[in-house]
């Protein structure tokens, strides 16, 4: 059984997804497992990965059809299936370099729970895409690691990896979009969480059409920026953890 699974959570991503498992299966060079959770796609995106499998037996596939939709739904749903002992999550336009993972690996045997790929750190590195969302983005991960101590200076990165039995003391909440990468690691951060980052190099989507909506993710992000502070402070002064704040 591999110790590691990848989680691609897709919605109408015919575009990337072949070349996507493509990059991957190239520069991997650990053992692991693919697993595409195609969310509500319209197009193309089941079949071709469907078809891919036939000669990938390390791909596999589920769809997540239910009532809960969404990203952080999708999410949960791979992590559920997945029987390894390490997830991560994985962009399906491979937003960040595939060869971080490999680095990643190696670090699962020293007792962290969570590995992030960190694109504010010394040696990582952002290219292209919003110029607004990429100035907020580095503002807000930049001053959490500064006001909480979360041991990463990228915590809304979607590139982690995750010790599954720390994600089940987290509460993923259903309907929530990419914001829910930084509210599971800042939940199990303010739960004791063992967090390391090492960087990772991130490029804007070529190809398809990005997720993101700027307007719609803003204020969940400053909900739960708010909520870390203030549990933060809470915890300096000994008070109790208020876990549901966010919600």
């Amino acid at each position: 059984m591999e110790k590691l699974t990848l989680i691609i959570p897709a919605h109408n991503e015919e575009d990337v997804i072949i070349s996507t498992l493509k990059d991957l299966i190239k520069k991997l060079t650990i053992p692991y497992k693919i697993l595409v959770v195609d969310d509500h796609s319209t197009d193309s995106t089941a079949k071709l990965v469907r078809k891919f499998m036939k000669n990938h037996k390390n791909v596999g596939f589920i769809g997540n059809y239910g009532v809960n939709r969404g990203f952080s739904s999708t999410l949960k749903m791979g992590f559920s299936k997945a029987r390894s002992e390490f997830v991560l999550p994985v962009m399906a336009d491979l937003c960040d370099d595939p060869r971080t993972i490999n680095k990643m690996y190696k670090l699962l045997n020293d007792n962290w729970d969570i590995v992030c790929g960190s694109r504010y750190m010394e040696g990582g590195t952002k290219k292209d895409g919003p110029k607004v969302q990429g100035f907020l983005s580095m503002f807000v991960c930049k001053s959490l690691y500064e006001i909480t101590g979360v041991p990463t200076h990228d915590v809304s990165n979607a590139f982690k990896v995750y010790r599954k039995s720390v994600l089940d003391k987290v509460n993923i909440r259903n309907g929530a979009g990419v914001e829910i990468s930084m509210e599971i690691t800042l939940q199990a951060f303010l739960k004791d969480a063992k967090i390391t980052e090492i960087p990772t190099r991130w490029k804007g989507r070529t190809l398809g059409q990005s997720k993101f909506k700027i307007v719609q993710r803003s204020p969940k992000y400053v909900k739960i920026y708010s909520w870390a502070i203030w549990n933060s402070f809470r915890q300096k002064f000994g008070l109790k953890f208020e876990s549901d704040y966010v919600y």
